[in-house]
């Protein structure tokens, strides 16, 4: 948690979702790993599906994570019409980005 909030008060990004990313990503290589090891070894808890597809998968969420971490929402802010001293302010209508 403290470095979490460490990471965020750095301003690199949301420290607590970097750290749960970089423990998957670490985690992404041992996991190769042991589906080499069950598909040289024919047994209990092997299976079917080639190597290189699940390999282009895990790289596929990867990156959709990526993605969907780093995509902007535009989100359009209609301001209401007021009254400032004797003139009508308002009516603007800014674009704020949302994260």
């Amino acid at each position: 948690m403290w470095l979490g909030e460490q990471i965020t008060d750095r301003g690199i990004g949301n420290g607590m979702s970097l750290l749960i990313f970089a423990g998957i990503v670490v985690g992404i290589p041992r996991g190769i790993q042991d589906l080499i090891d069950k598909g040289k070894n024919p047994g209990v808890g092997s299976f079917t599906v080639p190597h290189p597809h699940l390999v282009v998968m895990m790289i596929a969420i990867v990156a959709f994570i990526v993605f969907v971490e780093r995509s902007e929402r535009r989100i359009p802010v209609q301001y209401a019409k007021r009254i400032v001293g004797r003139r009508l302010m308002g009516g603007q209508s800014p674009i704020f980005r949302s994260r």
